[in-house]
């Protein structure tokens, strides 16, 4: 007996719930449910046969309706205030079982009751390109400040990260390197605290990614998080992984999956521009060279 506890049902392939058990035993008299229709509540290690659960209703079944007879071949559609979607991720930890009954999947929906996306802290939602397009236009300085957005809300949904830390700390080791370099061009103590500061930068982004695919697993989200592509653009691609959070947050659903290749192409912009640079430019400076070396014989005429 469920003994007050809200009930899930797998039926059709499909799961659904949790649902009250007056609700269920109504539905059983109803005759809304088949004789493969398998049934979980919170303690049980698996899943069982409903008519197990619920036997004395079994025993006396009630003739469904002939308007419900007729759907029969249909899923049964049931309507919960928390039920999962079907694009929900946490329904991949608890498959419905199979339907030959040999053997019954193992489930635990206490994480996927008490951690729903509605739960999860709302990600910075900014596209990752107008982040590029601030930080050109404030040379650079919203790449400093954007960083420390990012790490509040890993703070938010991982206490123990030390993201915010570190990137104070290189922001220190940043300021106070170029303070010395420029009263003293040769210390090298300025440039030390300078690499402190790429360091612990990169240090807090891997830190940042690994908290967020940590935690998210408890969300049953899956997030790839390229330790690469991490590298060569931190703070945009990370922003790429925080608005694919967010639009998981507001609809639900996980795909298209965040972007990867289009920093890639990025990158392969200002190597396409250097290059048409590179074959105007060499051109024009053989010539002058040339022009150089003609004027100088005529002199020497």
């Amino acid at each position: 007996m469920p003994n007050g506890e809200k009930i899930w049902i797998a039926q059709n392939g499909q799961k659904s719930g949790p649902f009250a058990e007056d609700e269920v035993r109504r539905w059983i008299a109803e005759g809304r449910f088949g004789p493969d229709t398998l049934a979980w509540h919170k303690g049980m290690p698996e899943w069982v046969p409903l008519s197990s659960l619920f036997p004395e209703e079994a025993a006396t079944p009630t003739p469904p309706p002939p308007v419900l007879k007729a759907a029969a071949s249909a899923p049964a559609v049931f309507v919960a205030e928390d039920r999962p979607g079907p694009t929900y991720s946490y329904d991949e930890r608890a498959p419905a079982p199979s339907p030959s009954g040999v053997s019954y999947a193992s489930h635990d929906d206490d994480a996927s009751e008490t951690l729903s996306r509605r739960n999860l802290p709302a990600p910075p939602s900014l596209h990752w390109g107008l982040v590029f397009l601030f930080s050109i236009l404030t040379l650079g300085i919203f790449t400093i400040v954007w960083p420390f957005i990012q790490a509040n809300w890993v703070k938010k949904i991982d206490s123990d990260s030390k993201a915010t830390t570190m990137l104070v700390a290189g922001l220190a080791c940043l300021i106070v390197g170029e303070v010395i370099s420029a009263g003293s061009r040769r210390s090298g103590l300025g440039g030390l605290l300078s690499l402190a500061y790429y360091v612990l930068w990169y240090v807090s982004y891997f830190s940042m990614a690994g908290s967020i695919k940590r935690k998210l697993a408890e969300y049953h989200l899956p997030v790839e998080i390229g330790g690469v592509t991490l590298f060569f653009f931190t703070t945009f691609y990370l922003q790429g992984q925080l608005s694919w959070i967010s639009r998981w947050k507001e609809t639900g659903s996980s795909n298209p999956k965040p972007p990867k290749g289009a920093f890639y192409f990025l990158m392969l912009v200002p190597i396409f521009v250097i290059a048409m640079l590179a074959a105007i430019a060499i051109p024009a400076y053989q010539n002058y060279v040339k022009r150089g070396h003609d004027v100088e014989l005529q002199r020497g005429e």
